[in-house]
């Protein structure tokens, strides 16, 4: 994914929905240790072990890449010049 003069294109939208697959997965595997993890961390949950752990690190990045291609959406210059109001 280049653009015309060589530069390295991301598509913001397949970074968001990435993140937002990875948060899923992620959120599945925390739930198999810490069933209750959605009602506020409610009942027994075991976090410190390898899946509970993996969990929380695979979520934090898919919501930082959500995150990032939020951001970077936001920030794609138009390339259609503003409506102005006439006067």
């Amino acid at each position: 994914m280049t653009d015309k003069h060589g530069k390295m294109r991301v598509r913001w939208k397949l970074l968001e929905v990435l993140g937002a697959v990875l948060t899923l997965f992620a959120t599945l595997a925390i739930l198999s240790v810490c069933p209750y993890f959605l009602l506020f961390a409610y009942g027994p949950c075991a976090l410190s072990s390898s899946e509970g752990q993996t969990g929380f690190v695979v979520a934090t990045a898919g919501a930082v890449l959500m995150l990032a291609g939020e951001i970077g959406r936001r920030k794609k210059t138009s390339l259609k010049p503003p409506i102005l109001e006439s006067e």
